[in-house]
């Protein structure tokens, strides 16, 4: 039995369309087979279900919130790594200072977002603006599964400066990972490198069975854990450097899985 481990996000779904429907035919077919699937990603259960809801991505696994939960087909969770209350809180209180800047998280139950004194809910792809304060929303959580923020107008300024004071302030604490415009936050250790290994060891499935791929940085970790790795041939430069094995669609790699032959395996 083999797994493919695959990011979501540039890799399976780009600016919120699927990349390819042949993807989907021959996640199918892996699955036929006899092999597993694990959906990789930074977000959170509540966006990730956004995206399954609408593509219905073949999945057993689920690896959300940069490798700090798993859940199975059922969506029940098998593990999961959480911020502390007082961590998240003070987290928090610095990123909403910031005007132009989003804030949300989620405490596994409810999540919400934050930006310019205006709180909305965050469990439903259609945003609602909430009558309540966001300030009391996360005071109330008990815990934090993932926090993030970004600029409203895509830039990197504020967003850079708020993970820099993370990284100085609370390193001890927890893991910050740029993704695109994002900055992601959550427990300390986690990451989708951990996330891939935890979920393997569980499986007991071999090293030379995994399969990952990946197209941005904050995939790096799941990567360089396994050698059956690869990227896009349109990821950045760096990232092809890393990752000797670049393909345009992840069919690709699962027809390397299936024993078939791509020439742009060779690339």
């Amino acid at each position: 039995m083999k797994i493919l481990i695959s990011d979501v996000d540039g890799t399976l779904i780009h600016d919120g369309d699927n990349i390819s429907v042949y993807n989907i035919v021959k996640m199918k077919e892996l699955q036929a087979q006899g092999h597993l699937i694990a959906l990789c990603t930074g977000r959170q259960f509540f966006e990730i279900k956004w995206v399954l809801d609408q593509y219905h991505f073949p999945f057993d696994y689920l690896i959300l919130n940069n490798g700090a939960q798993i859940l199975d087909k059922h969506y029940q969770k098998i593990y999961d790594c959480v911020i502390s209350r007082d961590v998240g809180q003070a987290i928090l209180d610095y990123t909403t200072k910031f005007s132009g800047l989003w804030s949300y998280y989620s405490d596994g139950k409810l999540s919400y977002g934050y930006k310019n004194g205006q709180c909305v809910e965050h469990m439903s792809q259609q945003e609602k603006v909430v009558s309540g304060s966001f300030q009391d929303c996360y005071q109330s959580a008990q815990q934090f599964e993932i926090i993030s923020f970004h600029q409203d107008d895509q830039n990197m300024d504020i967003t850079k400066m708020c993970y820099e004071y993370i990284q100085k302030h609370f390193h001890q604490e927890v893991e910050a990972y740029y993704n695109l415009h994002y900055v992601d936050v959550v427990a300390k250790g986690c990451s989708k490198g951990q996330g891939l290994n935890t979920l393997c060891e569980m499986l007991k499935i071999p090293r030379h069975h995994i399969y990952a791929i990946g197209d941005s940085y904050n995939d790096l970790s799941m990567l360089q854990e396994v050698q059956n790795s690869y990227t896009f041939v349109y990821a950045q430069d760096e990232i092809r450097k890393m990752i000797p094995r670049h393909v345009r669609y992840v069919y690709e790699v699962i027809e390397e899985m299936l024993g078939g032959e791509t020439n742009e395996l060779a690339r």
